[in-house]
């Protein structure tokens, strides 16, 4: 029997983290007062506050829950969620620039994003895109991952001129994705993945069916097929055995007596795929 190797392209790089991150403004505190009185942000932003001077010093924002004690050289910060204008005050100290005012408006920063495909067979490329609404270059959008049954893994891509951003992903299972940028979020996109599935005549009435996965599909059922009119009707089914290669592939075989001309092909229903996969089907051969 003719051996087969079959080699599968490796999933993206992606590195750990899920929260969506916001802009932070920062203020220092020195001897005399706060270096910025005037501090605007968006709604989810934070402002960290740090004191630069010798002396203890507090930060209280009016209406918020807001309230800092900052020893000499301590850095500290809150989150404001709700838009509106706030009086922030050293209650410690005199002099009027232990006084300022935020001015926090109503998020309207966004992100897009859109996918090339929304089906794929393993080892195919999908490229995500899209836009955020500052449309600078070198803004950092955070691409998130969400395979099935996995712990959300995300990656940092750097936007263009016109704020575009893309990434070429590898799913190697079901896989959700959505870009954050500043706190904003995007739509989420699902990008479903087939098992990658060949069939090959290796004998006069013998064939080779192999199944690539990122899990181990041994032990699961597929369907040899054979088409008749318009339809792929099943002449037998096998179960699919590992190999001493490598964990992700596995291979049956069929004994089949067909008619010269006969198309063939293997199909793997979704209740043998499922829930890491849609239902999948090889190339068809002609016996």
């Amino acid at each position: 029997m003719r051996k087969m190797l079959i080699a599968v392209a490796a999933v993206a790089l992606l590195i750990g983290g899920s929260s969506a991150v916001a802009r932070t403004e920062g203020v220092d505190i020195t001897k005399d007062g706060f270096k910025d009185t005037t501090i605007t942000i968006m709604s989810g932003d934070s402002v960290t506050w740090k004191n630069t001077d010798a002396a203890d010093h507090e930060v209280m924002v009016d209406n918020t829950t807001c309230k800092l004690s900052l020893e000499p050289g301590q850095t500290s910060s809150c989150t404001f969620a709700t838009p509106g204008t706030f009086k922030f005050q050293d209650p410690t100290a005199k002099g009027a620039g232990f006084t300022g005012t935020l001015k926090v408006g109503q998020n309207t920063r966004s992100v897009s994003m859109t996918s090339t495909r929304t089906t794929v067979i393993l080892g195919d490329a999908v490229t995500l895109s899209g836009t955020v609404s500052s449309k600078q270059a070198n803004e950092n959008v955070t691409v998130l991952a969400q395979a099935q049954g996995q712990p959300t893994v995300s990656t940092q891509v750097a936007t263009t001129s016109g704020g575009n951003w893309s990434l070429q992903v590898q799913p190697q299972i079901n896989t959700t994705y959505q870009a954050q940028f500043d706190g904003a979020n995007s739509t989420t996109s699902a990008v479903n993945v087939r098992p990658r599935i060949t069939l090959e005549k290796v004998g006069r009435s013998r064939y080779l069916a192999v199944v690539v996965a990122a899990r181990s599909m041994a032990g699961k059922t597929v369907n040899l097929t054979r088409r008749s009119n318009d339809n792929w009707v099943t002449i037998a089914q096998q179960q699919l055995q590992s190999i001493s290669r490598t964990n992700t592939t596995v291979v049956t075989t069929f004994s089949a007596s067909v008619k010269l001309g006969t198309k063939l092909r293997v199909f793997m229903p979704a209740e043998q795929t499922s829930p890491s996969y849609l239902d999948g089907h090889s190339n068809f051969v002609v016996n």
